[in-house]
């Protein structure tokens, strides 16, 4: 990690957040038997939350963080599909927010994208364990990812007003997002929390063979899928690039460990 990540880490350690509640405090009657439930955690301290509910081709969005979702504007419709004719079970959701206004701060183009897991059909994805665990439990399992532009205290992006752009999902090291249908079991994504850096994937080392690392930099969540990554462009330095000191095993048993150090010098 380089002495940059670490700042800022060391700078966005806070305090912990309070609890969240087990439900929105207020809902509508929703048209399907089953929504599913997620929520936004914003800031160094997590307190300021959103509820999300997906509700078919309507997601209500909790947008002053007072968990209202009766309220006409929590109240958002899917985009429609870009092809002509009937939405089916293969085209998912879009839906684009906007602004949430939480704790004297907007955060702004928060936009929801549902896909169908089986619809990631490229076969390096179909392989990771993680997605084949859920389509496993669930063909029909749905991927959430989102964007969002955050007001953060003390840290500057490219997006709108210098806000720093953040995105979750569709999955991580830890499993696939997904809307919940129980609120006590909700997902929580964490935007403009501590800081740190992690693999985006796990690599394949093998002996002998060149292997390719990709690191991402933002703040873990709760749940499968739920870390939320910091776009890097106008927020971090080009000049600070992060090393990767890697343990291999001994060629002989007794002899030691042999350590390696890697500067990480490309940007996806």
């Amino acid at each position: 990690m380089t002495r940059f990540a670490l700042a800022l880490a060391a700078a966005w350690l806070a305090a912990p957040a309070a609890p969240a509640a087990d439900r929105p405090a207020k809902e509508p009657a929703y048209r399907t038997k089953a929504p599913g439930y997620a929520r936004l955690a914003f800031g160094p301290d997590g307190k300021d939350r959103v509820w999300l509910v997906w509700d078919g081709d309507t997601l209500y969005v909790d947008r002053g963080g007072s968990g209202d979702l009766t309220d006409p504007a929590a109240k958002v419709a899917a985009l429609k599909p870009r092809h002509d004719g009937p939405r089916d079970e293969g085209d998912g959701y879009t839906f684009e927010v906007g602004d949430l206004a939480l704790g004297g701060r907007t955060h702004k183009g928060l936009a929801v994208f549902l896909t169908p897991l089986k619809a990631y059909n490229n076969p390096s994805v179909q392989s990771m364990p993680t997605v084949k665990a859920a389509l496993a439990k669930d063909p029909k399992a749905v991927a959430v990812s989102l964007r969002v532009e955050a007001e953060v205290p003390g840290l500057k992006g490219n997006g709108v007003g210098g806000r720093a752009v953040y995105l979750a999902g569709p999955w991580d090291l830890t499993g696939v997002l997904q809307f919940a249908a129980d609120p006590a079991r909700a997902p929580l994504v964490r935007v403009g929390g501590p800081l740190e850096i992690t693999f985006n994937d796990l690599p394949a080392m093998r002996v002998g063979r060149e292997s390719e690392f990709t690191f991402v930099v933002g703040t873990p969540g709760d749940g499968p899928g739920t870390f939320a990554m910091l776009g890097y462009e106008g927020t971090i330095p080009e000049g600070a690039k992060p090393v990767a000191e890697i343990t291999f095993p001994a060629a002989k048993p007794g002899d030691p460990l042999v350590k390696e150090r890697f500067e990480i010098k490309g940007r996806c």
